[in-house]
């Protein structure tokens, strides 16, 4: 009775403290629980679990074949028993028969991953033990799992690389191949809904645990490789004059051109064995990917992102010769990575390494980037920051991208649009897939933002995604303005850091540290129905002063931009934040500027999606 009584005064309070947002049962629990907190810092009994991998995999990149083993260590850090594991075989999104989003070619259709022998703590596990779901399997164990115990997997395993159907990995060209996926691994078991049968079939990313990799990669000799985490073996695996160029690089503020185009195809690059092992390290992750080549170009420099600590980050670029923009990458990707240290989120960049692949892809990886090419200069920075942001949400903030995908993608797309705008020019900066919304908003398609990400289908997947919350924070950006915007921001990331955040972790942060109850403009944003919509209702005269009556025709609270046309030819802009539909007024009035004849006023959208722009021009 004590603990319902205790349950029903925290639900009561945390109602009370933000009776706007709904609150769905099993994120009820969390707080009940202590696992989170209504102030939006972890609770008392925050907990998650870990998984750390040594794995040695072997790429035959003629018979596309990959064979690899892994030891796990998982560590179950629950309250709960476990009685049994989930273990991702995401692969398997090409084992013919399996249901997947995307049309793949036959030829790449196959058996899926092989398990060729699994055991637990040194039992050897048959057929009967496990069960296989869709890209999944279900372990089933003896001897369950205890709270605070850990337990040791053995996997080996074995597929085959797709080679037509590259859908974020697979063979790049014939001699080229990003691999990602590539390796069981135990799915997330947390505090809002256990553990995470997510069912990857080709549209929806990812959400992991994170964990050390030790990670060894075979490949035949004249292959470079390119990996999440640092090489821990140069020396062994480049000859004389490639390693120390790559140690170089380590120091040097200017790009070094590691493999030039008259080297790539050389044949001198690594060591001279049959096969070479690279072996990389990452500490703390959610994920890993690595690509490989015998013929790419390879540029890099690094970059102080700690300026306290005078810490360096490796940044790099893997290309084809014949590549028409990825030249530019490295310096593009140096731009970017101190752009997001000392702006915006204004973190350093909190991993040792970054290397863009030029690939058949635009995904995200921790440390990995497989980008395609592009003859558009513009759209070259939006991509390659917009990748490289990624670092940060979600893999330093461990977000559920299959849950909350605009707690990735919106973040990024948001990213991106400051990057552009620092790098080029705010005129060209948007957010993707920003005009395609406009052109749906407020039709059935429309569904809130904080719609489970795994029931949407494109193209509302990617409004939702995309468009839709990274205008969000640019309306949040300048109803707070950047000095706080940026110290809420960074507070919530401290917070969340290498953990799992949810979407209300985030809003109650934001009221937290900023002081406001920010729930009027979180309320129709996230959790209803509705769309941007500003009106010039009227222009008035008040002691033979004009004033212009600005309606809020939709739901969602967006900032007034008023661009004043005088007949001189002059021009002149007045702008108010969001915070004027605060009180839920449908209508507030703007006094306009008298430095002339005024020839036309019109409300400026380019950056904020409204619905129907055809009312917001008044001529005089």
């Amino acid at each position: 009775m004590k603990s319902l009584i205790l349950y029903l005064v925290l639900i009561s309070f945390l109602n009370a403290q933000n009776p706007e947002l709904y609150v769905p049962v099993n994120i009820q629990h969390a707080y009940s629980n202590n696992t989170r907190s209504i102030g939006g810092n972890p609770g008392p009994n925050y907990w998650q679990n870990r998984a750390d991998y040594q794995i040695n995999v072997e790429v035959n990149p003629h018979s596309g074949l990959v064979t690899g083993a892994e030891e796990i260590v998982y560590f179950n850090n629950s309250p709960d028993t476990l009685n049994e594991l989930y273990v991702h075989l995401f692969m398997n999104i090409y084992k013919k028969g399996n249901p997947r989003e995307y049309a793949v070619e036959p030829t790449d259709e196959n058996k899926g991953v092989i398990i060729e022998s699994l055991s637990v703590n040194g039992n050897t596990i048959n057929d009967s033990s496990f069960e296989y779901i869709h890209n999944d399997f279900i372990l089933h164990l003896d001897e369950p799992l205890l709270s605070g115990q850990k337990t040791n997997l053995s996997i080996s395993w074995n597929y085959s690389i797709n080679k037509k159907s590259h859908f974020r990995t697979g063979q790049v060209d014939s001699t080229s191949w990003f691999m990602a996926y590539f390796f069981p691994r135990l799915a997330v078991y947390d505090d809002i809904d256990g553990w995470n049968d997510f069912k990857y079939s080709g549209s929806a990313e990812f959400y992991n645990d994170f964990g050390d990799l030790d990670v060894a990669i075979t490949v035949p000799r004249n292959y470079v490789v390119w990996a999440t985490g640092m090489l821990q073996n140069p020396n062994q695996v480049l000859t004389e004059t490639y390693s120390q160029r790559l140690s170089a690089a380590l120091t040097s503020d200017k790009i070094i051109h590691i493999i030039d185009s008259t080297e790539c195809t050389s044949n001198q690059i690594t060591q001279p064995n049959d096969k070479n092992t690279w072996r990389f390290k990452a500490n703390y992750v959610t994920d890993f990917a690595f690509a490989l080549s015998d013929h790419y170009l390879w540029d890099a420099s690094s970059l102080i992102v700690d300026k306290s600590s005078g810490r360096r980050v490796l940044i790099d670029a893997a290309y084809n010769k014949n590549s028409m923009d990825f030249y530019k990458v490295a310096k593009i990707a140096r731009q970017s990575i101190d752009y997001m240290s000392n702006e915006i989120p204004g973190v350093p960049f909190p991993y040792p390494n970054l290397t863009v692949f030029n690939g058949q892809d635009e995904m995200e990886y921790p440390m990995m980037v497989n980008n395609i090419s592009t003859d558009d200069s513009v759209y070259l920075v939006k991509l390659t920051s917009h990748e490289i942001f990624h670092s940060y949400f979600p893999y330093y903030m461990g977000t559920n991208e299959s849950k909350y995908a605009w707690m990735d993608e919106g973040f990024a797309s948001f990213g991106d649009y400051l990057i552009v705008s620092e790098l080029i020019s705010e005129d060209v900066a948007d957010y993707y897939y920003l005009e395609d919304y406009r052109a749906n908003a407020g039709f059935e398609v429309d569904v809130p933002i904080i719609t489970n990400s795994k029931h949407i289908t494109r193209p509302m997947y990617h409004y939702n995604a995309y468009a839709k919350p990274a205008a969000f924070l640019y309306i949040l950006k300048d109803l707070l303005g950047k000095d706080v915007f940026v110290k809420t921001l960074q507070e919530f990331m401290s917070r969340w850091n290498g953990k799992h955040p949810m979407p209300y972790d985030f809003f109650y942060t934001f009221n937290d540290v900023c002081g406001q109850n920010l729930n009027w403009l979180f309320r129709p944003w996230f959790f209803e129905f509705g769309y941007v919509d500003l009106a010039i209702k009227d222009v008035k005269y008040k002691f033979d002063k004009p004033e212009v009556i600005i309606e809020k025709i939709g739901l969602y609270p967006a900032p007034v931009h008023l661009e004043i046309f005088y007949k001189d030819g002059s021009r002149e802009t007045i702008k108010e934040n969001a915070s004027i539909w605060k009180n839920d007024n449908q209508t507030t009035t703007l006094p306009l500027p008298q430095k002339g004849p005024i020839e036309k006023i019109e409300l400026k959208s380019r950056l904020i999606p409204d619905a129907d722009v055809s009312d917001n021009v008044y001529e005089f």
